[in-house]
């Protein structure tokens, strides 16, 4: 071979050699910058593992809490109904005799009373009620 094709070929190969060695250290300064990325990616993985296990602990106490207080309230609201049913039975049971019983007792209560003034006023010589309108009812005649 001519000498200028060696002096050729021994730098193309020099060259390559230096490319090669060029590439293999900027592929171990990668390897190198993702593995310190690796590990930081495992830190911050275990700090957010770590809050969002506690955040859906707060998410699971918050969501059966939820749960208690609408069984609570479904509760309340059935017993509600029970009792608003319960009240309407006994008010129609009821609301007949007790006005009934409302009635008689008022018209005794006026019996009581007439009686009460007829004999207050015989008793004072006055006319009763019943006299005065009797009086006035003549009077009007």
């Amino acid at each position: 071979m001519s000498e200028p094709l060696e002096i050729l070929l021994a730098i193309s190969v020099t060259v390559i050699a230096a490319v090669m060695v060029m590439r293999a250290v900027f592929e171990i300064l990668a390897l190198v910058q993702i593995r310190r990325t690796a590990r930081e990616a495992e830190k911050l993985l275990a700090s957010v593992t770590h809050e969002v296990d506690s955040i859906s602990g707060g998410v699971k106490n918050l969501v059966r809490s939820v749960q208690e207080q609408t069984e609570r309230i479904e509760e309340s609201i059935a017993t509600f109904h029970d009792v608003a049913a319960w009240m309407k039975a006994f008010q129609s049971e009821v609301k007949p005799g007790l006005e009934e019983t409302l009635f008689q007792l008022a018209a005794v209560i006026g019996s009581l009373r007439r009686g009460v003034e007829a004999v207050s006023g015989s008793l004072h010589g006055k006319k009763s009620h019943s006299e005065k309108s009797q009086h006035r009812r003549n009077r009007n005649e």
